[in-house]
């Protein structure tokens, strides 16, 4: 026979309190004395004491769950590191606040508002994380519309604010490009996202803005549309060598499409170090395999990431107006892998 499941008359029982001192405690009720609050604690954590989601659900209406859209395509030859470990510092972050994670994947082909729908009126989470913005973003507008909290990964240009959280990729794509400018390139490669994506814009206005400082034209820049995935990568920089010979940097937008370019390169006969090739990454997994190329990355940690995320989606959660929730996050730029990896805890 299965033992029961440990509920609150279990720990108000063991402790002989009364259940609602019992439930208060567990909140963390400022009318229960401190030393109650961490006898009540120790004694649920020692009998594996967890809410009963349906019964929170039946009381509060919460579901105590949020979710993350996984946009599926960008993780199927590869995978993404990056996304695993903001997920794990979500998940962290979420936990203290007694809150769930909940991965929910947008296939490809499928309108990126059905998932965020899906959730909002099946009632599956409090709240949903979504990324790949744009600037009149479907799902944004439909979470404003609804009044459903939500953190983008990510900016938009709608004019009512929203809570998000983003890299500063106008800046890093202006410093990437000065410094091979500086190096003496002056055919670069930009292997971009699709032009629909918020982020491709800010990279833009960086880049541009280097050549146009450097005093050079910033339509000589070769700009190479990818889908952000190490296959679509690889192809898209095979096609830029194919087309433009005296092609000497590669600026890449994300890491994997950094290591599609790479494997590019490799099936190409080219070597970083060699034919003096400047490659350029974006990511949050500085690989130490990738320390034997001449390459510059550009990093930021995803388990940051994921731990303002969090932040965020407990102070919205909680009041905080989003227009106070709006993190811009800047580039770290690494020259020496391998010094730096020794340096980290991974």
């Amino acid at each position: 026979m299965l033992a029961a499941r440990p509920n609150l008359r279990t720990i108000a029982d063991r402790l002989g309190l009364s259940i609602t001192t019992v439930s208060r405690a567990l909140k963390d009720g400022p009318e229960v004395k401190p030393d109650t609050v961490a006898r009540v604690k120790a004694a649920a954590a020692e009998i594996g004491y967890q809410p009963d989601a349906r019964g929170v659900m039946l009381r509060t209406g919460k579901t105590m769950q949020v979710c993350s859209i996984l946009y599926s395509p960008e993780v199927g030859d590869y995978g993404d590191p990056g996304f695993l470990a903001q997920v794990e510092s979500l998940t962290q972050g979420l936990e203290a606040d007694n809150y769930s994670l909940l991965v929910l994947a947008q296939t490809r082909g499928e309108d990126p508002l059905d998932p965020v729908r899906k959730v909002h009126t099946q009632r599956l989470a409090d709240a949903v994380v979504f990324s790949r913005t744009t600037l009149q973003d479907s799902r944004a507008k439909y979470c404003l519309q609804h009044d459903f909290p939500f953190v983008s990964f990510g900016r938009t240009e709608l004019l009512t604010p929203h809570a998000f959280v983003d890299h500063d990729d106008e800046q890093a794509a202006y410093d990437a490009v000065k410094r091979l400018l500086d190096d003496g390139h002056r055919n670069i490669g930009m292997i971009d996202p699709p032009e629909a994506l918020t982020f491709f814009g800010y990279r833009k206005q960086g880049a541009r803005r280097a050549m146009v400082d450097a005093g050079l034209d910033p339509d000589s820049l070769i700009w190479m549309p990818s889908e952000i995935s190490v296959r679509a990568a690889r192809e898209s920089t095979t096609r830029l060598f194919a087309n433009q010979r005296d092609v000497t940097a590669v600026v890449c937008a994300s890491q994997m499409t950094m290591i599609g370019a790479l494997e590019a390169l490799m099936e190409l006969g080219m070597d970083t170090i060699r034919d003096g090739i400047g490659v350029v990454g974006f990511g949050g997994m500085p690989f130490r395999m990738l320390s034997k190329q001449k390459l510059a990355y550009y990093y930021q940690p995803q388990r940051h990431v994921g731990e303002v995320l969090a932040r965020h989606l407990h102070d919205l959660m909680n009041g905080t107006p989003p227009e106070n929730l709006q993190t811009l996050l800047p580039y770290h730029r690494i020259d020496d892998l391998a010094a730096f990896r020794e340096g980290e805890d991974f």
